[in-house]
C-alpha cells in the first residue's frame, strides 16, 4: 500500500515537472505572453521575438507538449493560442509574482524609466483623467483587434513617427503596450516626447486595465 501512495505521488509530481517545462524559457515565456495579447501563427511570433521560424516551432512544441498552448488551423497556417483560461491566468499571476517579488526586475524596470523623455503614469490617474487624454495602443494590429482598452487608437510602435500628425499636441497622451515587460510603451513615448508632444507611458496591460476596472465596479 505504501508504495502504491508514493507512486501516486511521484507520478503526479512527475506530471507536474512536466508542465512546468513549458516555463523554463525565457522565450517561451514571451511567446506565452504575446499568445495572452491574441492568438498568432508562427510566423507571426518569429517576427514579433525576433527568433527564427524553427526555433519558435520548437519553442511552441514544448509549450503544446507542457499542456500550455493549443493549435488550430486557418487555411494552410497554424494559429496558436494560450490553452484555457487557467493557462491564462497562470501566465498573468507568473508576471505579478516576478515583478512585486523579484528586486532584480524591480531594478530593471527602474532603469527603463530612468530617462529625460521617458514620463510614467499609473492606472488609477489616467482612469481619473480618461475624459481628457489620447489613449495610444502601440501594439500590432491583430493585438488591438483581439482586444485593447476602449477608446484607445492603435498606431503599431514601426508606423508611429508616419503618423504622428494625428497625435494631438494639446493632449495628454497616455501610451500603453503589453505591460510592464514590454519596452515598446517606454520607447514610443521618448520619441514622441522628443517631438515636442507630451507623453506619458502606462506600463500596464489591458488586462491590468480591466481587471482593476472590473475591481472598482464590484
Amino acid at each position: 500500500m505504501v508504495l502504491d501512495i508514493i507512486q501516486y505521488k511521484n507520478s503526479l509530481y512527475d506530471e507536474l515537472a512536466h508542465f512546468s517545462k513549458g516555463l523554463a524559457s525565457n522565450k517561451r515565456l514571451e511567446i506565452l505572453d504575446l499568445l495572452l495579447q491574441a492568438s498568432k501563427s508562427v510566423d507571426s511570433i518569429s517576427r514579433d521575438t525576433g527568433n527564427s521560424v524553427a526555433n519558435t516551432s520548437r519553442h511552441l512544441q514544448v509549450l503544446k507538449e507542457s499542456h500550455l498552448v493549443a493549435s488550430s488551423r486557418n487555411g494552410n497556417q497554424i494559429i496558436y493560442s494560450l490553452a484555457s483560461d487557467n493557462v491564462v491566468s497562470l501566465v498573468r499571476t507568473l508576471m505579478k509574482v516576478g515583478e512585486r517579488e523579484s528586486s532584480e526586475m524591480k531594478y530593471i524596470q527602474k532603469e527603463a524609466d530612468n530617462d529625460q523623455y521617458v514620463k510614467t503614469i499609473s492606472l488609477e490617474k489616467v482612469r481619473q483623467e480618461i475624459d481628457n487624454i489620447f489613449l495610444l495602443d502601440v501594439r500590432p494590429k491583430d493585438e488591438y483587434i483581439a482586444n485593447h482598452i476602449l477608446g484607445a487608437i492603435n498606431i503599431p510602435l514601426n508606423e508611429l513617427i508616419d503618423n504622428i500628425n494625428i497625435i494631438p499636441k494639446n493632449k495628454k497622451i497616455i501610451v500603453y503596450c503589453r505591460g510592464r515587460l514590454c519596452a515598446n510603451s517606454n520607447f514610443a513615448v521618448k520619441k514622441l516626447n522628443q517631438y515636442g508632444l507630451n507623453a506619458y507611458s502606462l506600463n500596464s496591460s489591458v488586462h491590468d486595465w480591466q481587471e482593476i476596472a472590473h475591481n472598482s465596479d464590484s
